[in-house]
């Protein structure tokens, strides 16, 4: 093999690893505490909806769990294990922080879950997911529920740490 030659073949492999890297990184749950989940109910100030992934900032206007919040229904479509291990893991959000900004999937996966439209600037949303392990002003919720009552799923892939029990 010539010189020339390797060095294409390892500047392909260096650029398809580049990219497949922040792929990786986006989509799965490696960079959140999965560990704890985290509770909170408020409005949305802000709401970008789009791709490659949404982002609503909420205010955290209540962290307390509500009465029976652990033996809610899981939304629909939601996996079982990572369902009901999320929901006994519930905690209230004690970051202390105004806002969060929730990272969600994109509007066709959010379509795909049965979220047809996109949130509200002022619209009350209750979450549960996970805080940035780098950042704790970012939240990324598995399950979330809509100022109407509509509970949302989003997770596809594993976590890398079940949730440990509240």
């Amino acid at each position: 093999m010539t010189f020339d030659r390797r060095f294409v073949l390892r500047a392909l492999g260096a650029g398809l690893g580049c990219m497949a890297a922040p792929a990786w990184a986006h989509h799965g749950w490696t960079s959140f505490r999965t560990d704890r989940a985290c509770y909170l109910r408020g409005a949305a100030t802000s709401v970008r909806w789009g791709n490659p992934h949404g982002e609503v900032v909420m205010r955290a206007d209540e962290t307390a769990l509500p009465e029976g919040f652990r033996q809610r229904p899981l939304p629909p479509g939601a996996d079982e294990e990572y369902g009901r291990a999320t929901l006994a893991s519930a905690r209230p959000y004690e970051g202390g922080r105004p806002a969060l900004t929730l990272v969600l999937a994109g509007p066709s996966w959010m379509s795909r879950w049965g979220l047809d439209r996109p949130l509200e600037e002022g619209e009350v949303i209750e979450a549960l997911g996970f805080l940035a392990a780098e950042d704790a002003d970012t939240l990324r919720p598995v399950m979330f529920w809509t100022g109407d009552g509509q509970g949302v799923w989003q997770q596809l892939t594993a976590f890398p740490t079940l949730p440990e029990p509240a």
